[in-house]
């Protein structure tokens, strides 16, 4: 029940920075990271917040899809 939550998507458009780490499974500091080198997701900043849209998410995850070589 609970695997079954985890992979819906959430209800609003926009996520603050564990949520979206939570998202693309991977951890908050290589999304800071990413953000610092400007390689990862498009952000967007709400005063001293940072926001990360669900679009924005997948298309960063399509982007650095990789197909095996079989």
């Amino acid at each position: 029940m609970l695997l079954a939550k985890k992979l819906t998507a959430p209800q609003r458009e926009y996520l603050n920075i564990e949520e979206a780490a939570d998202f693309i499974g991977v951890s908050r500091q290589s999304l800071d990271r990413w953000r610092m080198d400007a390689s990862g997701p498009a952000v967007h900043r709400v005063g001293r917040r940072v926001m990360y849209s669900i679009s924005d998410l997948r298309s960063f995850m399509d982007e650095h899809r990789h197909r095996t070589l079989r």
